[in-house]
């Protein structure tokens, strides 16, 4: 009787009990950070985060060279390296997002996964901006100015508040994607030049690429499944579009 008396007044007595909550926390933390560890050792989808990583590569490499080019003044310039720094950002969170946190909704998988689409949200406006300097006369120009930050901030929010569905990203890229096609096809159809061709193959390429998402085209079932090929076409097209930029830079309007 007396030894249950003894562990009744240690539950009882605050100071035990304030070590046994520490304790239970400190345990609940170390579980905690092993759930982490397992999944950051374990890629879940290895094709599309490898990819995802490559395309985050391509797109940082494009921008640090044109940041570094002696007429890196140029605005057309920064605003290519701005749109090429956006999808870096894109790829980098989507590799960690689809490696790491595809399989369940947590909390921090919601957080990274919202980085994507704001990443991409800014890629859409940077590319109104773009075509307002390549292509737009001025009073166009303003106007595509003033849509630019409109579109950030309606696709942002739709992402936040309505849905993160990827297609949110895909829609809200199509209409600038669609004037940069427009703009650099009537460039290369007055000009003849071979950059603007680069460009209007390259931004053509990246909206058809869609298409493999829309159909599930892939080219192996495990090791290059239909993200992973999407990504692969993405390559392609980001490279054609990073080939059109000395010639739009130099060539204004």
């Amino acid at each position: 009787m007396g030894s249950v008396t003894t562990r009744n007044r240690s539950r009882n007595d605050p100071e035990q009990g304030g070590i046994a909550e520490i304790r239970l926390r400190g345990r609940r933390d170390h579980q905690r950070k092993r759930k982490i560890s397992a999944r950051l050792a374990i890629m879940l989808e290895p094709d599309v985060t490898l990819t995802d990583l490559v395309l985050a590569a391509q797109c940082m490499a494009f921008s640090l060279l044109l940041l570094r080019r002696a007429d890196a003044a140029s605005m057309v310039r920064r605003l290519y390296a701005l749109l090429f720094a956006a999808l870096a950002l894109a790829s980098l969170f989507g590799g960690l997002w689809h490696g790491v946190f595809s399989d369940a909704e947590t909390g921090l998988g919601q957080w990274i996964w919202f980085c994507v689409m704001v990443a991409l949200a800014v890629a859409a406006a940077v590319l109104w901006f773009i075509s307002a300097a390549l292509f737009c006369s001025e009073t166009w120009a303003r106007l595509v100015r003033m849509i630019a930050p409109a579109h950030l901030v309606l696709q942002i929010s739709v992402s936040a508040f309505v849905t993160d569905s990827f297609a949110v990203a895909t829609v809200g890229l199509l209409p600038p994607v669609i004037s940069m096609i427009a703009g650099n096809a009537s460039r290369f159809r007055r000009t003849g030049s071979r950059r603007a061709l680069y460009g209007a193959a390259g931004f053509c390429l990246a909206a058809l690429a869609g298409l493999i998402v829309a159909f599930e085209v892939s080219l192996h079932p495990s090791w290059a499944t239909t993200l992973a090929t999407y990504h692969m076409v993405q390559f392609v097209a980001f490279w054609m579009i990073f080939r059109s930029v000395p010639g739009g830079a130099a060539q204004p309007r």
